[in-house]
């Protein structure tokens, strides 16, 4: 299922933490690997976040005003709010605020409902130090709200939009009733969350999210470039496995495909994983199920290639690798956007290496030099393919970039040293579970496939994994 669906599942984080590997020469190189794994969702699927966040939106609204009877006021033009979006917010849902948090989990800026709070309520809130008591929790498991704990981040594009909502409940509520002791909403908007991304809502076409995006997802979708399909294919040579790998469900992952990679977009990998569940595909166990067409059927022992199938682990998968690349260990490479359900899992339980695709390296932009675009090995200056700001679109710039929450990677405030490290809750974890980050798919494709990037040192907050160079907050 698409990435809200990830949190519904009930996980048990037993396996045991693969150690942090260590490079010499701190260098990442496309050829040192084995296989290359794709996530699909705002990694390969890039997305028109204007649209896409309307329709999140919007359909929460409805869902929680005509399954849970909350007051139609609650709707409005989510463009109207842009600056309170945000993506790696967190929902204090006792105490009906949203909050910004430091990588030790000190309390940045927060809001109670939309009105931000000033920093003696901060103080009053949270107590002198600011210290959130679910900080170590979320740092450690990396794992939202499943609707029982007290406390949800909004880490993707198809739930940011929720943060708006919520705030605007917690406005009504106390318009209404008066501030609360402890808020109780949001166990509602969790489930109205469920009600629109639950997976057989797409084939049903229920709910509110899915009819409209499957009745016309090139309103939703870009098309991948041809550079990147070509390069696609120039990894799948000299015995490297390509897989795709999503959460979300085959039929509404096929849908994506075609229009972001083509009606033969299957010759672009060598086995397709639907529904893998991520973050639970590297805990959890659950078997390879069968695909007859949409529908899941059996469990499966020995994965084949050119196959399609649902669910899975990693284990399971490594074995397939093992024997299409004639390596007892293979090393692998893994694409994703997610946080809490690609970089963390992927490398903290399965010791794989991870390419952040993070569009707000877009946004919040960054000064491109002549040294950033060098080859490690080579006095060659290597120039990408594309044009720099040829992606960002003014509008869609808006919703990734907010005034009233500041950068995703860097606070001012909390930097004493003005050494100008990410010192954000989220900034901590881009450096600590991946080895570069781009702010798009075509930035990679779009350099050799030998070239020799700087990857994320073991610092708390360090910059140097950035390509092709670090955001602007950072310099």
């Amino acid at each position: 299922m698409i990435q809200p669906i990830k949190y519904f599942i009930t996980r048990k984080l037993f396996c045991l933490t693969a150690p942090r590997r260590h490079f010499k020469d701190m260098t990442f190189c496309l050829t040192d690997y084995d296989a290359y794994g794709f996530d699909l969702d705002h990694t390969l699927a890039k997305y028109k976040l204007t649209e896409l966040c309307r329709l999140a939106y919007e359909g929460a609204c409805e869902a929680l005003i005509n399954t849970k009877g909350y007051d139609k006021k609650l709707k409005d033009d989510i463009a109207l709010h842009k600056d309170f979006i945000c993506k790696g917010l967190f929902l204090d849902a006792d105490k009906g605020n949203i909050l910004k948090l430091s990588h030790d989990g000190k309390v940045l800026r927060a809001s109670h409902g939309t009105r931000m709070l000033t920093k003696d309520e901060l103080k009053k809130t949270y107590g002198a130090d600011l210290h959130w008591e679910h900080f170590q929790e979320a740092k450690d498991n990396v794992k939202s709200s499943d609707g029982k704990l007290k406390y949800r981040f909004f880490e993707n594009y198809f739930d940011v939009p929720s943060a708006v909502l919520c705030a605007h409940v917690v406005d009504y509520i106390d318009q209404k009733d008066g501030p609360q002791e402890k808020y109780i909403f949001w166990q509602d908007v969790y489930a109205s969350l469920g009600f629109n991304y639950i997976p057989k809502a797409f084939a049903d076409e229920t709910g509110y999210f899915f009819p409209a995006l499957k009745r016309n997802p090139e309103k939703f979708l870009q098309p991948c470039s041809d550079g990147v399909k070509q390069w696609l294919l120039e990894l799948k040579k000299q015995g490297k496995v390509v897989f795709l790998m999503t959460s979300s469900a085959h039929d509404f992952a096929t849908t994506v495909l075609k229009v972001v990679l083509g009606s033969d977009w299957q010759q672009y990998f060598d086995i397709f994983l639907f529904n893998a569940k991520k973050p639970a595909f590297f805990t959890d166990g659950n078997s390879f199920l069968g695909l007859d067409g949409h529908v899941e059927t059996t469990p499966v022992t020995e994965l084949q290639a050119k196959t399609c199938y649902s669910m899975g682990n990693h284990h399971d998968l490594m074995k397939f690798l093992s024997q299409q690349t004639q390596k007892v260990k293979p090393k692998v490479v893994y694409f994703g956007d997610s946080l809490c359900s690609d970089s963390f899992p992927a490398n903290n339980y399965a010791g794989w290496d991870v390419v952040l695709v993070l569009e707000e390296m877009e946004a919040e932009g960054y000064h491109l030099t002549p040294k950033d675009l060098e080859c490690d090995d080579t006095a060659t200056v290597k120039k990408t393919k594309r044009d720099v700001n040829l992606y960002i679109d003014p509008e869609e710039e808006s919703f990734l970039l907010s005034k009233g929450w500041g950068s995703f990677f860097y606070h001012e405030e909390e930097d004493i040293k003005h050494d100008k490290h990410m010192n954000t809750f989220w900034g901590h974890l881009i450096s600590k579970y991946n080895a570069i980050a781009v702010p798009l798919i075509e930035y990679i494709a779009g350099m050799p496939i030998d070239h020799k990037y700087k990857r994320f040192s073991d610092e708390v907050g360090s910059t140097d994994g950035f390509s092709p160079a670090k955001p602007k907050p950072l310099l």
